[in-house]
């Protein structure tokens, strides 16, 4: 409907192409604007990476770093009740 309105307004008013062009120009931005459809943000994991020094004394092997990746939103602030907790690890006690 609005794009007849303005194709009507142009014919019967004598412009320059130019400005003819720059009108068709910002309606034709504003109504695709208008059209698209909003980017909803999708909701990011707030992952939290930790390593854990790691030896056993019933293996004697060279210690080791252990890389842990939990989701905050999951748990609570205290990580390592957390991994007892869901039993990631339990030896981490």
């Amino acid at each position: 409907m609005a794009t007849g309105l303005v194709r009507r307004a142009f014919s019967r008013v004598q412009t320059s192409p130019a400005a003819k062009l720059i009108c068709i120009r910002s309606y034709a931005s504003e109504a695709s604007v208008q059209n698209s459809s909003p980017t909803i943000p999708q909701p990011t994991s707030n992952l939290k990476t930790f390593q854990i020094y790691r030896w056993s004394p019933d293996n004697p092997i060279i210690p080791e770093l252990k890389f842990y990746h939990i989701d905050l939103k999951d748990c609570g602030p205290m990580v390592l009740d957390t991994l007892i907790k869901i039993e990631i690890y339990p030896t981490l006690t």
